[in-house]
């Protein structure tokens, strides 16, 4: 009998050995771990988080710690409330533009891996585990569930959660496809609370991250699930997706049919961890190339707001109708208020860049900032924002003087998948914000990039409590 999603799924993560991985997807795993904890430790102020914190403060488990606070917790709430720090800004990892690993992977891993001995291997392999299960489960199919009106960073982060969380409890390949089964009959994640805006977003991933502990944990225990849950004709893709029949529904680039055996194809051969980008500014992940872009322009040829007559950015149709074109938030991204890509783009022009500790992106309030430059507004007016044949994260801008010069920058999509080298240098940009003392923040960054020695998953927690907390 052949093998079903779940179960090769589940056999790959079981056999997963470190020393068997390409030094570049090692290398991969160490960016992403680098820059969830640095992004996490950026907020530890937030309130979001504050609520997180005094959401769990009646429970009375141990296991686990909450990052920077250091404030025992049982595993699945030190899950909870970790997974909130690395989503607050909105400054976390993405994969296909739509789902964000990182605030499920990471935190399901390093509050399995606590407390138990495990090592910085051991944490390696939960973390490669994750982020590609949940890539390959979320890879073509990301457009058709977010134009289902399902949210698809928290609808596939129970996978993410889970695998991690099942690896490094080691469970055996049996066990791992009755978890995934488990997960994929509570996964969930509406779009409405990103179409209109609101905070229910935040929470999405961290309750999903810990559910998929407890999954993990059920299926240690003797639970069961159906072997055929994701391709089945009433399974995962064919409720959130509705690939019935080979047919998909929505892509970002026009394909209508599919495969399920897509998602184990090339496994362990082919890294979609590779495909990973990250976001270093408070905003949504395909405003990042357009600030870039801008800044580029802007510092290569010296240009003020006042020699500017227009700037043209195209870009892939779901970026510009986010979060989907069946869903569109109503002028969100065409608009002109802080967090549209007009609003970032007439930003990174002025200030031939943008603060990497900039005002966090609020959703369902606003935050307190200082006064924009009164010259912002009206180059807002003059920046468009149109729908074109690009690929994701990869906008053409086009900057046009007032002396009817004409400047070009393509970026490729492939700027922001940073190795560990690139993540090191570009999140140097947040560490003057964090609340480490500079040498302990080295000691963290050193024990990432040598994690296959670090000795346990405790000494790199260890590692980023705030003292005075």
């Amino acid at each position: 009998m052949a093998r079903t999603l779940s179960q090769q799924l589940a056999e790959f993560i079981a056999g997963l050995k470190v020393e068997d991985c390409p030094p570049a997807v090692i290398d991969k795993a160490k960016a992403v771990l680098l820059h969830g904890l640095l992004v996490g430790l950026a907020s530890l102020d937030d309130p979001d988080v504050a609520l997180g914190r005094a959401a769990i403060a009646e429970d009375t488990g141990r296991g686990a710690r909450l990052l920077g606070f250091g404030t025992p917790a049982s595993r699945a709430d030190a899950a909870f409330v970790n997974s909130l720090l690395l989503h607050a800004r909105g400054q976390d990892d993405s994969y296909r533009m739509l789902t964000h690993p990182g605030p499920v992977v990471l935190p399901a891993a390093l509050a399995e891996g606590e407390g138990r001995g495990q090592d910085g291997r051991a944490l390696l392999a939960a973390i490669i585990a994750g982020y590609e299960v949940q890539c390959r489960l979320a890879a073509d199919v990301v457009p058709a569930v977010q134009d289902r009106g399902f949210r698809s960073s928290a609808l596939f982060g129970i996978f993410g959660a889970t695998a991690a969380a099942g690896r490094i409890r080691g469970l055996s390949a049996d066990q791992l496809a009755h978890a995934l089964a488990l997960a994929s009959a509570v996964a969930a994640g509406g779009l409405e609370p990103s179409r209109v805006g609101t905070r229910e977003m935040t929470f999405q991933e961290p309750l999903l991250c810990a559910t998929g502990i407890r999954v993990a944990r059920l299926a240690q225990l003797g639970a069961t699930g159906a072997a055929s849950c994701l391709e089945g004709p009433a399974g995962f893709f064919a409720t959130f997706a509705g690939t019935i029949g080979g047919e998909l529904p929505a892509s970002f680039h026009g394909e209508r049919s599919w495969e399920s055996a897509q998602v184990v194809a090339g496994l362990g051969e082919r890294w979609e961890l590779l495909g990973v980008t990250m976001k270093i500014y408070s905003t949504a992940g395909f405003n990042q190339p357009v600030i870039e872009a801008v800044a580029t322009l802007a510092r290569r040829h010296d240009l003020t707001a006042e020699q500017v007559a227009r700037i043209d950015i195209e870009m892939n149709p779901w970026e510009v109708f986010y979060p989907s074109p069946r869903f569109a938030r109503a002028g969100a991204h065409l608009g002109v208020s802080f967090g549209s890509t007009r609003y970032f783009a007439a930003s990174a022009l002025l200030a031939r860049g943008y603060p990497s500790t900039g005002r966090r992106l609020a959703y369902g309030g606003s935050t307190v900032a200082p006064a924009d430059p009164p010259e912002l507004e009206a180059l807002i007016a003059r920046t468009q924002v149109r729908a074109g044949d690009r690929r994701q994260y990869a906008p053409r801008v086009t900057i046009e003087t007032t002396s009817g010069q004409r400047y070009v920058h393509e970026m490729t999509g492939d700027e922001f998948k940073w190795d560990f080298a690139t993540e090191r240098q570009r999140v140097a940009a947040l560490l003057p914000a964090l609340p480490l003392p500079p040498d302990q923040l080295e000691r963290l960054i050193e024990h990432v990039a040598t994690l296959e020695r670090c000795p346990t998953v405790d000494a790199l927690v260890d590692l980023t409590v705030v003292p005075s907390r």
